[in-house]
């Protein structure tokens, strides 16, 4: 599968966890996300996730942040089937 097929596509699974649709993700969010792509510790990455792609440390990972969290997901082997 094309790399930025993939990227797109991870995009889209965060995106999805956007339950309140505030454009941004919150720990929370990133949790389920992250449980979906099966994570085998799904508390420990979104830490991680955010600690990442959170550039202005305001606790979310907003849309302008996604592409550091995809590449960050990408990085630690995450892809979709």
């Amino acid at each position: 599968m094309d790399k930025l097929l993939i990227e797109e596509e991870l995009k889209n699974i965060f995106l999805k966890y956007d339950k309140n649709g505030d454009g941004r993700l919150c720990k929370k969010e990133l949790k389920n996300a992250f449980r979906e792509l099966h994570s085998w510790i799904p508390g420990f990455r979104p830490r991680q996730g955010l600690h990442a792609a959170d550039v202005n440390h305001d606790g979310f990972v907003s849309e302008d942040e996604m592409g550091i969290l995809v590449k960050n997901a990408l990085n630690l082997g995450f892809t979709v089937s």
